[in-house]
Formats: C-alpha cells, structure tokens, sequence
C-alpha cells in the first residue's frame, strides 16, 4: 500500500518536477548534495546554510534580490532572517514615500562657503564616530542652506555600518499622527517607531503648512518623541529646523533645552541671510 501511494504522488508530478526529483535523488545516491540541501533535509552542520537567490540583473543586493530577507536551513529547519541590506531598503523606501531626496549625499553637497564647509566637517565627525557618545546632531536657521542635504548625508553613512534609520518629514508626518490620536493602537505603533529606531532624523521640526507657529498640539507630539529619546543615549537623533536653539527655547523650553543639551559639539546654527538660500539662484 505505502509503495502504490508513493508510485501515486510520483506519477501526479507534471514532468519538469518529475525530472527535478529524479536529479535530487541520483544527486543525493551519488553524495553530491549541496550544502543547503543536506540542510534542509535535517543534517547537522556547522554553520545556517542560505538558500540560493536566482541570478536576476539590475538588483542592488546579491544576496537577497532587494528583497531584504535572507532564507536559511539550520538542522533541518527553514528559518529567515533580515539580510545587510534591509536597513538600507527601509530607509530608501521611507524617503521615497516622504518625497525626500535620497541623492542627497556628502559627495553632492556643495562647499562654496565657509558656513557649508563647516557643515560638512561637522557632520563628518558626527558620523565618524561622534554619535556614538550619544550626543545629537542639530542644525538650525537659514532656509534653503543645506540643512536637509548634510542631515541626509549623515543618514546615508549611518546605514553603511548597518544602523536602523528613520527620516521623519515633520511637516507631513506630524499631521498624519496627530489625525491619528484617537485610534489608539495605530497611533502608538507609529508613535513607538519615531520613539524607538536608533537613529532618526526629524527634518523641519515644528515647520507648519501655514508658517505659523507651532499649536500645543505640535509641542506635545515633538516633546514625547524627543523626551523619550532624551532619556535613553543609545537612540541617535538628528533634527533641522529652520529655527534656532533660542528661539526654540521660546516656543517650548522643555524641547528646546533638551536639543540643546544633547547636540553640545554637534550643533550648528546658519545665521539668517536670503544670499544663502540655494532655492533662490537661477543654476
């Protein structure tokens, strides 16, 4: 009986498993199975054994086909993990959905002026390390300077050492969360993501659509993220703003004393002058 179900289930295959089988089998007789095969088939090895990625051109990552996950057979067990690109992935499709510009690297930041080469050089030693005393990383002031590009740039050498960034488009997303107050569970899950990742960049803190000063309601959103962040030096936070530090102090002392605080050596405050808005030049 066991030998006529299994002549049964042979003969249902269509004719290209059929071969397949037929190849494992001799592949298996002949102890020539690849590693993730005896894997799977419950041998124990040393090491996780990955599944193979079929061959497909114009990816980024070979090792996972942009996919951001990684198959693997541990003593018989299929098992999946993120792959070293999938902090990368999130990011890229993070801007995307916030319309920000992902080309906005260190390779591309113009430095014309003293200010912007101090921009740079600050940022550099933020991400050459200095983010990992626990300090922040602020700059303020002057719209149109540049201020997203370097913030962005930092993101982008953060990644490479396979750190979790989340960009956060004040402007937008803070509209989103507060619409979202009173659905409880959704609003927390969004609001534990800014809380917890271990490195955000909030671009244009308090920026309102109308350019009107920021409600209470702002003030509230801004001091819970940052307050949670505050306590904890292990989350890395990166904010622009067209406002300074003193002028922050003003809308709200709690928030703005603790940027302050926490971007001591990493803090950049562009004096306001319209010659230094790039938007404003004809090329």
């Amino acid at each position: 009986m066991e030998i006529a179900l299994r002549h049964d289930w042979y003969e249902g295959l269509n004719p290209g498993l059929r071969e397949k089988w037929d190849a494992f089998q001799e592949r298996k007789a002949k102890d020539h199975l690849e590693l993730w095969e005896r894997a799977k088939l419950g041998e124990k090895l040393p090491n996780k054994i990955y599944m193979p990625v079929p061959y497909k051109e114009g990816v980024k990552c070979e090792l996972c086909n942009d996919v951001g996950y990684r198959h693997y057979w541990e003593n018989g067990q299929e098992l999946v993990e993120q792959c070293e690109c999938f902090n990368q992935i999130q990011f890229s499709r993070n801007m995307k959905k916030s319309g920000a510009n992902p080309n906005m690297t260190f390779d591309t930041f113009f430095m014309d002026h003293d200010y912007q080469k101090e921009m740079s050089m600050k940022a550099t030693e933020y991400y050459l390390g200095g983010y990992l005393s626990g300090q922040w990383f602020f700059v303020g002031g002057q719209v149109g300077c540049g201020k997203t590009h370097i913030c962005t740039a930092i993101l982008h050498e953060l990644i490479k050492v396979n750190l979790g960034c989340r960009y956060m488009a004040w402007r937008s997303e803070s509209v989103e969360l507060k619409a979202l107050i009173k659905e409880h569970q959704e609003y927390h899950y969004r609001l534990d993501e800014l809380k917890k990742t271990p490195v955000l960049y909030i671009d244009d803190l308090w920026k309102t659509q109308q350019g009107t000063k920021p409600t209470q309601a702002d003030v509230n959103l801004a001091f819970e993220i940052i307050n949670h962040r505050y306590q904890d030096k292990k989350y890395c936070t990166i904010i622009s703003c067209e406002y300074t530090t003193d002028e922050l102090m003003k809308i709200d002392e709690a928030v703005g004393s603790r940027i302050f605080e926490r971007s001591k050596g990493y803090r950049l405050e562009i004096e306001k002058d319209s010659a230094k808005n790039f938007r404003l030049r004809d090329n």
